[in-house]
């Protein structure tokens, strides 16, 4: 069964693009353009992996994250930010997030980062 992605960012573009290249990596992929809109997604079929933005309107990705892991959600977390303060970045690895990617990023070492962080779930433990 091929892996879910959750691609959570308020600019069009990002989404499209980010939804194109991880799907021509055989990734399931589904888009929200708001925190509100990947709840909702979270909740009909929670995902291996999220992107999602750090900043955006109505609910910042802090927030989105913190509802997502209230949900009961434990897939992995990449955070793409221009910008980003240390007490967000502090937050964000409390709840979990290891990757953070700037923008403007390179697509090819993101959908490497998203490989390895996927692969790391399918290779089982040792012996």
């Amino acid at each position: 069964m091929r892996q879910t992605i959750l691609v959570v960012d308020d600019e069009e573009a990002i989404r499209r693009l980010l939804t194109e290249s991880l799907t021509r990596a055989g990734y399931r992929v589904a888009a929200a353009g708001s925190g509100r809109e990947a709840l909702a997604l979270v909740e009909q079929e929670p995902p291996d992996l999220i992107i999602l933005d750090l900043v955006m309107p109505e609910m910042d990705g802090i927030e989105a994250l913190r509802r997502i892991r209230e949900r009961g959600v434990t897939a992995k977390v990449l955070i793409l930010t221009a910008y980003g303060t240390a007490q967000q970045i502090r937050e964000a690895r409390a709840l979990g997030v290891r990757e953070f990617i700037g923008k403007p990023f390179d697509l090819d070492r993101l959908v490497g980062i998203v490989r390895q962080e996927l692969e790391e779930d399918t290779r089982g433990l040792p012996g």
